[in-house]
């Protein structure tokens, strides 16, 4: 048994990281970039790397050469080749480093086009961390105007919140001030909360300039990025960017089993057992255009067999309201036929699944307020649910009427920039920036979340989810390996932790069969470990699921993420239980977080981790959790 396949789905190892010291200056190099980048302790930024961002918004990973890291007691310096693109007709890129324990880092890029190369974005991208940037006062320099004062959102801005940035001031603590100067193009800033990155990226290229643009070999292209950093007696101490609401007393969501399409009801039926322990409270139902012949027998024989209430997020294929109208209608009839109540229901124009800037014209589609309309014709008995069916960033882009509406949803995916384990799991960090925002834009309306997961069931910026290698962790990709290992199923521990406080009305994330599957069954790729499993065996994620569908409409005691772990109390029907998980790939100690806080007295302790892939075993309460693990703990009578 591959540790690393049980870990994370996949036996491909990521690149080794390595720590840069200069004095006060700290920073990791990874795969040609710096990340967390400290001084004296503080993190004052969250990464500085070069990118090349191609026509459909792909990020090709850079083949490295000559390589080349010096460091000494007073500074750090890397130098190295990278190649982007097909050998001849790429770009290479030489990229320098340096630190220096006196308080400046060094980023210099010369860009060269092998052939006309067309991109939508080449340069460095430098990425401020949330705590102690999102709701501070900076100082902007302007390329093309007077320098000027301004506060970092705390809303999550939907456009970019700075533009023409030739330098930018902040302050992570008091007494540390952090300078980042710009060279060799004008740049400017994305909200990246908007899609669950746990940062604020400043990039090069304006987005209102025409793309993709053409780089030209006789055209070489220099930038460079300086970071200064003034000490005069800094605390290490950061302040959280976002404060959580209290939460003892909130409601643990519901449930909800995503279904992608009618069609894989009937796949999950072969599982009647699976899915009859699970016990949903809901199932989520995407339904398109092209489903509209697709047999309901089947769905209405899952919703029997698990009890479960239906909700459908209907996709509207046409640009007019009539026709919105006229789908909704026959939809209704063939539910009643198939006798399936909906007890909820929201509809999206098909437009609206997709990517525009703030202000953007859009096609032709159906009006919010005529949709509305239209499900209070045909659905009258049912919850009315208004949103996006895409992420949060499009939910904050067209923005819902709350009036319209009985409640709002969204979903997140945490690979829309970045996929490697790092940063995946950083987009927990992001989660209570989403929740605040959304509540502020909600009206007042319960918030319904998902459906979720690490990889991407759509693609709001290209023509669709990424076809990566079974194994490979890549942007944009729906079947990322890493759903089927425990990373998973830690992950969407943590992600309850970050938003449970926030009380959503449901939380809807996995699926019975397939990429996002909760249940392992035969797939037209390979699955080392698991295609030497019996078919229906259980991933780690389904016992999270089946946890969190026993614990819905508990009383939360706490939920919090820190130290690396994740926990989430509760009490229903009398009863104390807790989910703990451990969100690093090393092992933790759980006294420093966990256990003293739960309530439980010599409990009953179920154990998820890489020694037991395939259902939790009754163990004693362990002093540490190793990687990725998942610890569930109930009262005993």
């Amino acid at each position: 048994m591959n540790r690393a396949v049980i870990l994370t789905g996949t036996a491909q190892a990521e690149g080794p990281l390595r720590v840069l010291r200069a004095g006060p200056l700290e920073a990791t190099l990874d795969n040609g970039g710096l990340r967390w980048i400290r001084w004296n302790g503080v993190e004052v930024l969250r990464g500085v790397m070069f990118l090349v961002r191609t026509p459909g918004w792909g990020t090709p990973a850079p083949v490295i050469t000559a390589l080349d890291i010096l460091e000494t007691a007073g500074g750090f310096t890397v130098s190295y080749e990278a190649h982007y693109g097909t050998p001849g007709s790429g770009v290479t890129v030489g990229i320098r480093l340096r630190g220096e324990a006196v308080g400046e880092l060094r980023a210099e890029a010369l860009i060269r086009a092998e052939a006309p190369f067309e991109t939508n974005r080449t340069g460095f991208v430098i990425l401020h961390p949330l705590d102690g940037f999102a709701g501070t006062a900076v100082t902007v320099g302007h390329a093309s105007a007077p320098a000027r004062n301004l506060v970092i959102p705390a809303q999550i801005s939907p456009g970019q919140p700075v533009m023409d940035i030739e330098r930018i001031t902040h302050s992570p603590v008091p007494g540390l001030r952090v300078e980042t100067r710009f060279e060799g193009d004008i740049f400017e800033m994305e909200d990246h909360r908007n899609w669950s990155d746990a940062s604020f990226k400043t990039y090069s290229r304006p987005i209102g300039l025409p793309y993709p643009y053409l780089l030209e070999p006789a055209a070489p292209v220099a930038q460079a990025v300086t970071v200064s950093m003034t000490d005069t007696g800094a605390s290490a101490t950061v302040a959280p960017a976002v404060d959580l609401p209290p939460a003892a007393g909130q409601r643990l969501p519901d449930y909800a089993l995503p279904l992608d399409h009618p069609g894989e009801a009937a796949a999950a039926l072969a599982y009647a057992g699976a899915l009859q322990a699970l016990a949903p409270a809901w199932l989520l139902l995407r339904h398109n255009a092209a489903d509209s012949a697709q047999d309901l027998a089947p769905l209405a024989a899952l919703l029997e067999l698990t009890r479960a209430k239906l909700e459908l997020q209907v996709i509207l294929e046409g640009p007019s309201a009539a026709e919105a109208d006229a789908g909704l209608a026959t939809l209704a009839a063939r539910l009643r036929a198939a006798g399936i109540v909906t007890h909820r229901i929201g509809a999206f124009a098909k437009i609206d699944e997709q990517s525009f800037q703030p202000g953007e014209a859009r096609p032709p589609h159906p009006a919010e307020a005529d949709i509305a309309a239209a499900l209070a014709q045909h659905f009258p008995e049912s919850e009315k649910i208004g949103g996006s069916p895409a992420f949060f960033t499009e939910f904050n882009r067209k923005r819902p009427d709350p009036a319209l509406w009985q409640g709002l949803s969204f979903a997140t995916t945490p690979v829309v920039h970045a996929a490697d384990d790092a940063s995946v799991m950083e987009t927990l960090q992001a989660l209570p920036h989403i929740m605040a925002s959304a509540r502020a834009l909600a009206g007042g309306r319960p918030l319904l979340i998902g459906p979720t997961g690490i990889g991407a069931r759509i693609n709001p910026y290209g023509p669709g989810p990424s076809e990566n290698a079974a194994e490979a962790r890549e942007g944009m990709a729906a079947r990322d390996p890493r759903q089927r290992g425990l990373y998973a199923a830690a992950w969407t521990v943590g992600y309850l932790a970050q938003i449970a406080a926030f009380a959503p009305q449901r939380f809807a994330f996995g699926a019975a069969t397939g990429p996002f599957g909760l249940i392992s069954t035969r797939q037209d790729y390979a699955r080392p470990f698991w295609d030497g499993q019996p078919e229906g065996a259980l991933y780690p994620l389904y016992h999270v699921a089946k946890w969190l569908a026993a614990a819905a409409g508990g009383q939360l005691i706490s939920a919090r993420t820190e130290a690396g772990l994740a926990s989430v109390i509760w009490e229903k029907n009398g009863q104390r239980s807790a989910l703990i998980a451990n969100l690093t790939p090393a092992a933790l100690t759980l006294s420093a977080l966990a256990l003293p806080g739960t309530g439980l007295r010599a409990p009953r302790a179920e154990l998820l981790d890489a020694s037991m892939p395939t259902g939790p075993v009754a163990v004693g309460l362990p002093d540490q959790l190793d990687a990725y693990a998942v610890l569930h703990l109930t009262q005993q009578e």
